[in-house]
């Protein structure tokens, strides 16, 4: 055989272990992303489904487990679970190593708990549509606290009845600012600084056990505090746009707030 006849064939051989290589590369990757541990294989595997929510700004997820329905919608986004990272797998997706998991204290014909992160865990809390939504305007809170690097470096609490009765007050009965007379951070801004003055408050219940009802605050820095049930963020190519139905806080949370 010629040397061209060789060279040709060396270059073939060379292309053919080179694809053979990168298609290995692509199957190993592919394996790590969406690895299951041994213990979750057996787990029964849940669908997610997402459409647009009858809240503005807001998606409705859906998360259907055996004949069990769950959602995340507007009613939910306030909830957390008291558990950063919960551990006790009921279910897994048709795909990748998320999990679908039961809340300490919560039955599962109530709430689940159910990671939608992408590269790294973000649970969400998902209700069974056959329970009605937290009614957080009738609950009975022991507690709030409230911590932040820019508005209280150190966490703040408080057990006082009339504070907590004061922020479920602003939050039901209290007037929404008109979008145009929000401060612009809360509108469209830049970059992750863009909401280091908005913070979640957390309020405590025992109707609500595993779960933490966390209505949002806003400080804008020159004194006036917002409250939001929750709000939503917008994301485009160069701005952050925060939608939330926002009211003014009263002057003795405000206060509790500034006070260190």
């Amino acid at each position: 055989m010629s040397k061209t006849k060789w060279l040709i064939v060396g270059i073939v051989g060379a292309l053919v272990a080179a694809g053979l290589l990168g298609i290995g590369v692509v199957v190993i990757a592919w394996n790590v992303i969406n690895y299951v541990p041994p213990s979750h294989l057996l787990l029964p595997k849940y669908s997610l489904d997402q459409t647009d929510s009858s809240h503005p700004w807001y998606r409705r997820t859906t998360v259907k487990l055996g004949s069990a329905t769950y959602v995340n919608d507007f009613e939910e986004a306030s909830l957390l679970v008291f558990a950063v990272i919960p551990t006790n797998g009921i279910a897994r997706p048709p795909f990748g190593n998320s999990l679908a998991c039961s809340i300490d204290g919560q039955s599962t014909n109530d709430f689940i708990a159910v990671d939608c992160g992408s590269e790294m865990e973000a649970y969400e809390v998902f209700r069974n549509v056959n329970r009605p939504p937290f009614d957080w305007r009738h609950a009975k809170f022991q507690a709030l606290e409230i911590g932040s690097p820019t508005i209280h470096p150190e966490r703040k609490r408080s057990t006082d009845p009339t504070l907590i009765a004061d922020v479920v007050h602003t939050l039901s009965e209290g007037t929404s600012t008109p979008a145009a007379e929000l401060p612009a951070a809360l509108t469209t801004s830049h970059g992750a600084g863009a909401l280091k003055n908005l913070v979640s408050l957390q309020m405590y219940c025992d109707e609500l056990p595993g779960l933490v009802f966390c209505p949002s605050v806003y400080w804008d820095g020159t004194g006036t505090v917002y409250l939001a049930v929750s709000y939503s963020v917008e994301y485009t190519n160069r701005a952050e746009k925060v939608h939330g139905n926002w009211i003014p806080a009263s002057e003795s949370f405000t206060q509790w707030i500034k006070t260190r």
